[in-house]
C-alpha cells in the first residue's frame, strides 16, 4: 500500500506535465500565427487602403489625389508625373467596377538595422473594368521606411489595358531595380522599348553607335574586365544583372551577350577574385544563343551553361568510363585512378575527353549514381545508372 501512495501522486505529476506541456505547446503554436497573421494583414491593409483611395481619386478624375499616393521621393524623381496622370485621366472613363483584387503583397526587398526597418512591396493581382475596359493594376511601394520616411508610399503605378497585357510584346515594369514611375500601356503594337533576345523580353534602351563582334571581342581579348568595356563602347542596350548578362546591339541586327563571373550557377562555392571579369562572349538572336566567340581560359561552355572549367594535361577516353563501374562507384576512388574533375560542381562532376566532350557524373555524397556524356550544348546519352 506504501508503494501506491507514493506513485499515485507521481503520475497525477507526470499527467498533469503532458497537460501542461500541451497547454504550453498550444499557446506557443497560437502566438506565432497571431505574429504571422499580424504581419499579413498588416499588409493587406496597406493595399487595402491604397485601393480604396486610388478607386475614389481615378472616378473623382481627381490628379492629386493619385498623386498624394506616389512618395515624396518618387514625386521628385518622375518629372512628368503630373502630366502623366493626366494623360491617363483623359482616357479613363470611370466609375470603374472592381473585376478581380487581391490585398495580399508580394515582398520586393528591404532591410532591417538596429530596430530600423525599410519594406518594399509589390501587387499585381488586380483588375478593374471602366467603360467596357479593362485595366490590369501593378503597384510597388514602401509600406513603412525607418531610415527615410520620404520613401513611404508608391514608387510604381502601372495601368495596362487587355490588349496590351495579353500582347507578346507586354512587359511591366515591376521590377526590384525599376526606377519610380506612372505608366500606361494599352497597345499591342511592337514597341521600340521592347526586344526578344533568345525567346525573352527585355527592356530594351538605344544608343546611336554601331558595333561588331569582331570589335567586342578585340577589346575584351585586351582587358576582360567589364567596366573597361563600358568606358570604351557604352553601356549595354539590354541587361540581366540579377545573372550578369548584357546585351549589346550589334550593327547586323543581333546581340553581343556579354557574361561575367558569378556564383548563381550549380556549382561548389568559390571565391571570385573579380566578380567585374567577363567570361564568355556569345551571339544571339531572337530566339537562341548561336555561337560563342570567346571564352576565359577558366570557363568553359558545357550543356548549354558557361561554367568553372580546370585544365589538366591527360588523354581520357569513354571507354575508361564505361569500365569503371565494375570496379567500384565511388567518386574518390574515380579521382584517385584519373584525378580531379575539369567542372566540379554540386552533385555533378565533369571530365573532359580527349575529343573534346565530356564526361559527367551524377553523385550523392561519395556514391556515383549515373554516368552520361554531354558537349558543349546537350546531354547526350547515358552510359551506366545505378540500379535503383
Amino acid at each position: 500500500m506504501k508503494k501506491l501512495f507514493v506513485f499515485v501522486p507521481l503520475i497525477i505529476l507526470l499527467l498533469a506535465s503532458c497537460n501542461l506541456g500541451d497547454e504550453t505547446s498550444e499557446v506557443f503554436q497560437n502566438s506565432r500565427t497571431k505574429v504571422l497573421d499580424t504581419m499579413a494583414s498588416r499588409e493587406e491593409k496597406v493595399f487595402h487602403e491604397l485601393f480604396d483611395t486610388l478607386f475614389t481619386a481615378l472616378d473623382n478624375n481627381d490628379k492629386n489625389g493619385i498623386k498624394d499616393l506616389f512618395s515624396v521621393v518618387a514625386i521628385n524623381e518622375i518629372p512628368d508625373l503630373d502630366s502623366k496622370i493626366e494623360d491617363f485621366l483623359n482616357v479613363y472613363n470611370g466609375p470603374m467596377e472592381v473585376e478581380n483584387i487581391k490585398y495580399s503583397a508580394g515582398y520586393s526587398g528591404g532591410k532591417t538595422e538596429y530596430g530600423k526597418r525599410q519594406t518594399r512591396l509589390h501587387n499585381l493581382n488586380t483588375i478593374i473594368i471602366a467603360d467596357g475596359i479593362r485595366y490590369h493594376i501593378g503597384v510597388v511601394l514602401y509600406s513603412e521606411d525607418d531610415f527615410n520616411k520620404d520613401n513611404e508610399g508608391i514608387h510604381i503605378l502601372e495601368f495596362s489595358t487587355d490588349e496590351a497585357y495579353n500582347s507578346i510584346y507586354y512587359a511591366n515594369h515591376i521590377s526590384y531595380d525599376a526606377e519610380p514611375g506612372f505608366y500606361y500601356q494599352y497597345s499591342a503594337e511592337i514597341r521600340d522599348d521592347i526586344k526578344f533576345i533568345e525567346d525573352r523580353k527585355w527592356n530594351y534602351t538605344h544608343y546611336d553607335r554601331v558595333l561588331t563582334a569582331e570589335e567586342i571581342r578585340a577589346i575584351v581579348e585586351k582587358n576582360n574586365d567589364y567596366n573597361k568595356l563600358i568606358a570604351v563602347i557604352g553601356e549595354p542596350n539590354c541587361s540581366w544583372a540579377e545573372y550578369k548578362f548584357y546585351y549589346y546591339e550589334l550593327a547586323n541586327g543581333l546581340f553581343a551577350v556579354i557574361k561575367l563571373d558569378d556564383t548563381t550557377w550549380e556549382r561548389e562555392y568559390r571565391s571570385i577574385e573579380n566578380p567585374d571579369a567577363i567570361v564568355a562572349i556569345y551571339i544571339a538572336n531572337e530566339t537562341e544563343n548561336i555561337e560563342t566567340i570567346w571564352t576565359s581560359d577558366n570557363f568553359v561552355k558545357l550543356t548549354g551553361l558557361y561554367r568553372y572549367y580546370t585544365s589538366f594535361d591527360r588523354e581520357l577516353t569513354e571507354d575508361f568510363f564505361k569500365s569503371f563501374p565494375s570496379r567500384s562507384d565511388s567518386l574518390d576512388r574515380l579521382k584517385d585512378e584519373i584525378g580531379s574533375p575539369n567542372v566540379d560542381e554540386t552533385w555533378y562532376a565533369y571530365f573532359q575527353l580527349s575529343d573534346k566532350r565530356f564526361v559527367g557524373c551524377n553523385y550523392y555524397g561519395d556514391s556515383i549514381e549515373e554516368i552520361f556524356v554531354c558537349d558543349s550544348e546537350d546531354r547526350l546519352y547515358t552510359i551506366w545508372e545505378k540500379d535503383n
